[in-house]
């Protein structure tokens, strides 16, 4: 049973933290004009050898879980910037993993000792999701850190946590790279916990990548770094 609730708590996290709305908006998709520079004035700040890809916009036919692009073509030194462009709290992240043994989930267990009080913050906030094992042990299941901040997991299992809208230079033997969830840059956050608003990374060696949402596991970014 507890592995089904780790199964579902994506999308339960998505539900209870956020209001999800499917909003009837156009897609764009920015890239260099003829200058160099970015055609998105929310963006205009970054470097001018920098791609941006908006994330989980679409209209009345294109699915909202997607990016846009989805495939792109670089050449090594240029980098790309990630943005959520809608303006409802709809959270996606980009998410680099190795292979699947390496992927970090949104909700992981942890056991507690049984004398452990689980106090809310606010009144009437609800209870925990936790549950005792045969032999009395208590697990309670807890959001992962790794998963909802700007996190990088090296090829030694270090754990760097990067710092909000974060710059990061990818060097190919990364196990996880993380944005952690990404809102709107239009909507100021009115959160208790604020996230990201984007994340660049640089590449600088030729590759093929691919990278995904942690809450919508079929949503799937590529790009090719070109010498």
């Amino acid at each position: 049973m507890l592995v089904v609730k780790i199964f579902h708590l994506g999308i339960l996290f998505t539900v209870f933290i956020f209001t999800i709305h499917i909003s009837s908006v156009y897609a764009t998709v920015d890239a260099k004009n003829n200058n160099g520079s970015l055609t998105d004035s929310n963006i205009s700040s970054i470097k001018p050898d920098n791609y941006a890809i908006k994330v989980g916009e679409g209209n009345n036919t294109v699915s909202i879980t997607k990016y846009f692009p989805d495939y792109v073509e670089i050449a090594a030194g240029d980098s790309i910037t990630w943005y959520n462009g809608v303006d409802v709290p709809n959270p996606h992240t980009v998410t680099f993993v190795r292979d699947l043994d390496n992927i970090e989930k949104i909700g992981v267990p942890f056991y507690v000792s049984n004398n452990t009080q689980i106090i809310p913050v606010f009144n009437n906030l609800g209870e925990p999701l936790e549950e005792t094992t045969s032999n009395g042990t208590r697990v309670v299941m807890m959001l992962n850190a790794r998963a909802l901040t700007p996190t990088v997991i090296t090829a030694n299992n270090s754990v760097m946590d990067l710092k909000k809208d974060s710059i990061y230079a990818f060097n190919g033997s990364e196990k996880f790279v993380n944005s952690g969830p990404l809102l709107s840059l239009d909507k100021e956050q009115k959160f208790d916990y604020s996230f990201s608003s984007s994340f660049t990374v640089v590449f600088n060696k030729p590759v093929f990548f691919e990278y995904t949402c942690l809450f919508h596991p079929w949503m799937i970014g590529k790009l090719v770094v070109k010498p």
